[in-house]
């Protein structure tokens, strides 16, 4: 069961966990208060979703959680000062996703019930498989259209998870 730490809103957390109820994940919310505590753990992957504020202090144990992870997952449509102040020492799998034409995951179109992504690079899932550039429709209702980097994120989960 993979183990991922996501930085976002918790109503983002709790609409990600939903969809992937069915599904053996297990996702930690991080948050500035939780920084210290969570720093030992070793996630699978740690998603960022929205930047996050930190102490001098604090950036020392993100780079202790992120220099754990297997795969760091960004939210490429926004400029994070957390990743300006970090200096990781060793490289660590990273996937973008956004409409950033440059995002490893790219949305390539939005209609009222569905998303289009563009896997634009191979990357090599939980299995040491290789998922390769593909293009692949999204459903979306209504309601979900708002928070299309939710379901992208679970896109990216159920990928590199074979969920």
């Amino acid at each position: 069961m993979p183990l991922v730490g996501i930085i976002a809103k918790k109503r983002d957390i709790q609409a990600i966990k939903k969809e992937l109820a069915e599904y053996e994940v297990e996702i930690i919310h991080l948050n500035k208060e939780s920084l210290k505590n969570m720093k030992n753990i070793i996630f699978k992957d740690l998603i960022i979703l929205e930047d996050i504020n930190l102490q001098e202090t604090e950036y020392s144990y993100m780079e202790e959680i992120i220099s754990k992870a297997e795969y760091l997952i960004l939210n490429s449509d926004i400029d994070f000062r957390v990743l300006k102040y970090i200096k990781l020492k060793k490289p660590i799998k990273t996937i973008t996703f956004g409409f950033n034409p440059k995002s490893t995951i790219t949305i390539s179109s939005v209609k009222e019930d569905k998303i289009l992504v563009c896997l634009q690079r191979n990357i090599e899932n939980g299995n040491k498989e290789i998922i390769e550039t593909q293009e692949k429709e999204i459903e979306i209702t209504k309601d979900s259209n708002k928070k299309i980097y939710n379901k992208l994120v679970v896109f990216i989960l159920k990928e590199l998870h074979n969920l």
